[in-house]
């Protein structure tokens, strides 16, 4: 990383909702948002909806005890250039990390804030 900082952006801030087909209609009813993408991760439904090139995550965790009840905040995510770096720079932090590979290959790494927030890190992909 350079003086000036990391060069990250926001990719998409994630809410848990108890019913993702209501809450689809819902967000595209009231601002017009168009669904960009829709995946399953094994239980979990997720729908990714376009606010302008940064995304809304909505989650459903059917059946899941341990998910964030519906309605509440669930996490941000950024995209980096730098994503080693990053981890390396986390890791020296001596931050509890999760790390996650999806099946394009697109790393991600998740940690905490000191409130507890969870925050989600991209690696940023060149286009292939």
């Amino acid at each position: 990383m350079g003086r000036g900082g990391m060069r990250a952006s926001i990719d998409h801030v994630g809410l848990h909702v108890s019913n993702l087909e209501k809450a689809v209609d819902f967000y595209r009813q009231t601002l017009g948002l168009k669904i960009h993408k829709r995946m399953r991760v094994g239980e979990v439904e997720i729908a990714f909806l376009d606010l302008n090139g940064t995304y809304l995550e909505l989650v459903q965790r059917p059946g899941s005890p341990e998910g964030t009840p519906p309605g509440r905040w669930s996490h941000f995510a950024v995209y980096v250039d730098e994503f080693d770096e990053l981890v390396s720079r986390l890791e020296g932090l001596g931050l509890e990390l999760r790390r996650v590979k999806l099946p394009d290959g697109t790393r991600i790494v998740f940690f905490k804030d000191p409130d507890g927030h969870d925050i989600e890190v991209l690696e940023r992909r060149v286009a292939q």
